[in-house]
């Protein structure tokens, strides 16, 4: 159920089911069309916005942030000596 056309198809299932029971057709089908609006001016605009340079930009910054906090999370365990503790533990 999480189909984004679940909620027009379910009752569909539902009636036909119904209805297959009341008459004793199992034969019987219903036909359902699933016509979507057309794009908006907003969704146009949003699309022709974004460009290749942006994505590019974006992705590395993320990147950057991840080596970042890798190499954070490394100083941080050099500096409290975690490994050397776990060593001597038998960790």
């Amino acid at each position: 159920m999480t189909n984004q056309d679940a909620t027009g198809l379910y009752p569909q299932f539902m009636y036909e089911g119904i209805l297959k029971l009341a008459t004793g057709k199992e034969d019987l089908k219903f036909k359902v069309r699933n016509t979507p609006f057309p794009a908006t001016k907003m969704i146009h605009e949003r699309k022709s916005g974004t460009d290749a340079g942006t994505v590019t930009f974006i992705s590395g910054v993320a990147y950057a942030m991840i080596l970042t906090t890798i190499c954070g999370q490394m100083v941080e365990e050099r500096v409290s000596h975690l490994k050397h503790i776990q060593v001597i533990s038998g960790v």
